[in-house]
């Protein structure tokens, strides 16, 4: 109500309101009854009262027309009347002044609501885009501030991920928003239980911050350090609906930290190594602070040394007090001027060291001097070494001054002089270089001795004697020699380079013609190259194998995952060697030791494989006849130790029976005596194969001719093989002769032979060819012993069954034979194959499957000889048995002869023979009994001495024998001959050996030539 009178006020003043209230007043007293006389009282009507009147006044149409006067109006009433009508009027115009007033401020009020609800909606846009403009700010504040900002909610998901985040860690905002933060993969097992304990201490703590510091892996793989400020962000409840983390990215402080720890370290490391001591000088206090490095260069602990100027300056040698003190003076004129000089320091021990004082003054420093001393010792020795690797140097050195060349070391005298006369002193530089390239040298050494270029790169050519000219290249370096500007150059000679590339050239031909397979892939495999002798083992053309992988020779009993794995290893850097199968284009399936290598970058990164592959298939069939050959040489000492039992035991039965065989005896007692004869033959024979076999006989060769040889093979099998087998014999006219025993070739071809007749028990023939032919060394590598040249092959063709396979690789071992028990000793080939083998030569088998057989012997050809004759046909064969003779024409009597056996047997059939022949023999079973014995008996002629005897053996008693009598003639005896004790005999001089067991006939004519002194 209050509000509205004070509304009411307020209109009252308003100059409309005033108007209108004058002028309601006035109409109402411009009434015409104002105007009019009075009428009579008793007739006159009644007078209308002021209201009428107002309203007449009102009703008049225009007031200005008429203009009547104020007194017109005045109504012509009485005093009880008129001021009825006055106040009438007034509180007219009153109530029309109210309610104008109303009306106005009704309007106005209107107006300022709206002026108001025009005002609040400009607020209210300017409040949204301050807002906006807000966090568009705080957009590029969260975007651009040097922090990490993320921000996880109550189930640790990231709702925020600031484009500083996606920098440090790699991930983008869309790949991570709504992902739980332990799943990023950011931190491992360690780092996700501290972000957990994180979280959780944040959000225990309403609105707490805690700093954590955490390594992080980025989305590339690398590790960063990020330091955290956790603190929680409440929701509308006040409670914490999620966590803010503000990181820093502390890597790089961390690494500026260990990098300033390693500084420190290399900087007391450098100090320590190179002998060098700081010292800082405060000229207004004269005090010197000493690092200890300093001290102990002049033998003083750190407490014991100076620290006053006046004090150090004591130590100086007299000499130079008066240069250092006028280098601190000129010091302190010039800050920032370094001062070099060499003074001499009194050391503890009295002597004086010379040193290296370098010091200046930094002007921001309060006038401070800090210097240096070095060890002038240690320096010049540095000196000296590098003067001497100047020297030495495979670099030419020089040092221009002016254009002069003060100094060069003898390489760059060697390059420009190639070893001429003796270089000038202090040349002109330009007159050394060519004269078609002085001028570009001059241009680029310009900038040098301007010093606008710290240096330049030379290549130009030096003029040496008689017009000689040699290619360098090099660089010329701004520098100082004895204080001066100078240029300090370095040469290499390049003319090597075309020699460089013959040798690349020659490099490469040696890999394309190597004899071992060579392949060059990518480091997936693929491949780039393959030599001439890999197309030539694998069976593939360069062009097939180019753009293929290593799979393309996989076998398919190796896995593709073995190539894989191998190549993998190789693209890791590492080398692999080995063996393994490979499959040549013809499906051929052969053995191959490869090796395989990366190539390297000037990086270390892998930019090629090679494999280096040979062929091992020869090396292996090599090896496999290598170990059949160890087993053999085995098999062979054990069957020559039975061989030599053996001929000890034969060896009185053979006497005894050629003995009887001499007796006149008739019938059924001849007939014993026949079989004990051809038995003790037959098994004369059979050692004699275990000797050839195990390489107990030593052959007497000779240069000799096959044919003889040949044609008694051809007599001795048609005489004792049956009929329905026959030998067919076809040689060339021109057939080489070889080096050889008569005797073992002939037992090499009959065994042949004998084999072949077995292979056809019905019958059949064998063909014997013999031809020259030369081996290379690819044909005789893989047989010990062989030599490439010329041979003479001799093969033996049955029409029999032929031989199984599994068999061939058994056929040359001993003992081993296919035929029924006391068919065969199984030592026919063996003894064939070491025969052969001992005269370098080669046995092979060809088998032609089910029918037929093949055996090829291939002897070393040897020189040329005259054509045989008939005499020699007969003396090449071997020569006949002869029969027993009791040696009754042998002048045995008078002779002493001394048996000296181990064998009792043996000494008494030998005796029993010699006795009959009209020597007196004696007995000894060891070497000490025939040394005794010959002490006793200065009447002895000839030793028959064992080779192989217990206690003392044959060797041992010849030396002791030749002690006593050195014109003894002494006769050697042995079941084998391969023994080197045997060897020993014949170089001490004896007289004869005879190889057990040997023929009675044979024992004499030996006793016969020594006490005759006729040859062996």
């Amino acid at each position: 109500m209050l509000n509205n009178w004070m509304f009411v006020f307020k209109s009252l003043r308003n100059t409309w309101c005033v108007r209108g209230t004058f002028l309601v007043l006035a109409a109402a007293l411009a009434s015409p009854a104002w105007g009019q006389p009075a009428p009579p009282a008793a007739s006159a009507p009644k007078t209308p009262t002021g209201t009428a009147r107002l309203a007449a006044a009102l009703s008049t149409a225009s007031l200005a027309a008429n203009k009547p006067e104020l007194t017109d109006y005045v109504p012509d009433l009485s005093e009880g009347d008129h001021a009825q009508a006055f106040y009438r009027g007034v509180s007219l115009a009153f109530m029309f002044s109210v309610l104008v007033g109303l009306l106005w401020n009704s309007r106005q009020q209107n107006k300022h609501v709206k002026q108001l609800q025009k005002q609040a909606k400009n607020l209210l846009f300017d409040a949204k885009k301050h807002e906006r403009e807000f966090f568009r700010r705080q957009h590029l504040h969260f975007e651009n501030t040097p922090l990490v900002v993320v921000e996880l909610d109550a189930q640790r998901r990231i709702k925020e991920w600031t484009g500083r985040a996606e920098t440090v860690f790699g991930w983008r905002a869309m790949e991570v928003l709504g992902k739980p933060a332990e799943e990023l993969g950011w931190v491992d097992a360690g780092g996700a239980q501290a972000l957990r304990t994180a979280f959780a201490e944040a959000t225990g703590k309403e609105k707490a911050g805690r700093i954590v510091s955490m390594r992080h892996l980025t989305q590339a793989g690398d590790t960063c350090l990020v330091e955290w400020h956790v603190s929680v962000l409440p929701g509308e409840d006040g409670q914490p609906e999620s966590v803010l983390a503000l990181g820093l990215d502390v890597t790089g402080s961390e690494t500026m930290a260990a990098e300033l720890r390693d500084e420190r370290r290399r900087y007391a490391l450098a100090t320590q190594a190179g002998a060098v001591g700081m010292w800082t000088l405060n000229p207004k206090e004269g005090s010197l602070t000493w690092e200890a490095r300093m001290a102990e260069l002049l033998g003083y602990e750190a407490k014991e040394f100076p620290n006053r100027l006046p004090h150090w300056q004591e130590l100086l040698h007299p000499e130079d007090r008066l240069h250092f003190t006028e280098a601190l003076a000129a010091c302190a004129q010039e800050p920032g001027v370094q001062q070099v000089l060499e003074v001499r320091l009194r050391h503890r021990s009295g002597a004086y060291r010379w040193l290296r004082l370098g010091f200046s003054t930094e002007p921001a420093a309060d006038g401070f001097i800090t210097g240096t001393a070095t060890d002038l010792a240690r320096v010049k020795l540095a000196e000296e070494k590098f003067r001497g690797l100047v020297e030495q140097s495979l670099a030419g050195i020089f040092i221009l001054q002016e254009n002069r060349v003060v100094y060069a070391n003898p390489k760059f005298w060697a390059i420009v002089r190639a070893g001429g006369a003796r270089p000038p002193l202090r040349p002109e530089f330009m007159e050394l270089v060519h004269p078609d390239d002085r001028t570009m040298t001059a241009e680029r050494l310009r900038p040098v001795y301007a010093e606008t270029a710290q240096e330049a790169a030379l290549l130009f050519r030096l003029s040496g004697p008689q017009g000689a000219t040699v290619a360098v290249q090099g660089h010329g370096i701004a520098s100082e020699h004895e204080g001066e500007p100078a240029i300090l150059g370095l040469v290499m000679d390049v003319s090597h380079r075309f020699a460089q590339e013959q040798t690349s050239r020659r490099l490469s031909q040696v890999v394309e013609q190597s004899p071992v397979a060579i392949l060059i892939t990518d480091p997936q495999g693929v491949v780039e190259y393959a030599n001439r002798k890999f197309c030539e083992v694998s069976g593939y053309a360069q062009e097939e194998l180019l753009g293929q992988t290593p799979l393309l020779l996989r076998p398919n009993s190796i896995p593709a995952e073995f190539y894989t794995d191998l190549w993998a290893r190789l693209r890791q850097g590492k080398k692999w060697e080995g063996e393994h199968l490979i499959r040549a284009k013809d499906a051929r399936q052969f053995m191959a030791r490869s090796v395989l290598f990366p190539i390297f970058d000037e990086s270390g990164s892998v930019t090629h494989c090679v494999k280096i592959m040979e062929d091992i298939t020869n090396q292996r069939a090599l090896e496999e006849r290598l170990a059949r050959a160890q087993r053999l040489e085995s098999i062979g000492n054990l069957a020559g130790g039975i061989a030599h039992d053996l001929n000890n035991i034969l060896a009185p039965v053979r006497m005894g029976a050629e003995f009887l065989n001499t007796l006149p005896f008739s019938g059924k007692e001849r007939e014993i005596i026949e079989v004990m004869d051809i038995s003790v033959h037959r098994a004369t024979e059979l050692v004699q194969q275990v000797l050839a076999f195990s390489r107990g006989r030593r052959s007497k060769r000779e240069a000799m001719w096959l044919v003889p040889l040949i044609g008694e093979l051809e007599r001795l099998v048609r005489e004792s093989f049956p009929r329905d087998v026959r030998l067919e014999v076809r040689l060339v006219p021109d057939l080489a002769p070889v080096q050889a025993d008569s005797t073992q070739i002939l037992q090499v071809l009959m065994n042949l032979c004998v084999n072949a007749r077995d292979a056809m028990p019905e019958g059949g023939v064998i063909a014997l060819v013999a031809d020259n032919v030369t081996l290379g060394s690819a044909q005789t590598a893989s047989f010990p012993g062989a030599q490439p040249g010329k041979h003479v092959r001799i093969r033996v063709r049955d029409t029999g069954t032929g031989i199984p396979g599994p068999v061939r690789e058994k056929i040359f071992e001993p003992f081993f034979t296919t035929k029924d028990v006391g068919k065969g000793t199984g030592l026919g080939l063996s003894t064939a194959l070491g025969i052969v083998q001992d005269h370098s030569g080669i046995i092979e088998l060809e088998s032609t499957g089910p029918q037929g057989t093949t055996f090829v012997v291939y002897l070393p050809a040897s020189p040329e000889l005259p054509a045989p004759t008939n005499t020699e046909k007969s003396a090449s064969t071997p020569a006949k048995k002869a029969g027993a003779n009791n040696g009754t024409n042998l002048p045995g009597a008078g002779r002493t002869v001394l048996v000296v056996d181990d064998e009792v047997p043996l000494r008494q059939a030998v005796s029993f023979i010699l006795g009959q022949s009209g020597y007196e023999v004696l007995e000894a079973s060891d070497g000490y009994q025939a040394i005794e014995m010959v002490k006793s008996h200065r009447k002895v002629d000839v030793v028959l001495l064992d080779v192989m005897m217990p206690r003392l053996d044959g060797v041992a008693t010849m030396k002791a024998l030749r002690e006593l009598r050195p014109d003894l003639r002494v006769i050697a005896t042995s079941g084998v001959n391969h023994d080197t004790r045997v060897e020993a005999l014949r170089r001490m001089g004896v007289q004869h050996f005879l190889l057990k067991p040997y023929r009675n006939q044979e024992l004499l004519e030996a006793l016969f030539n020594c006490v005759t002194g006729g040859g062996a």
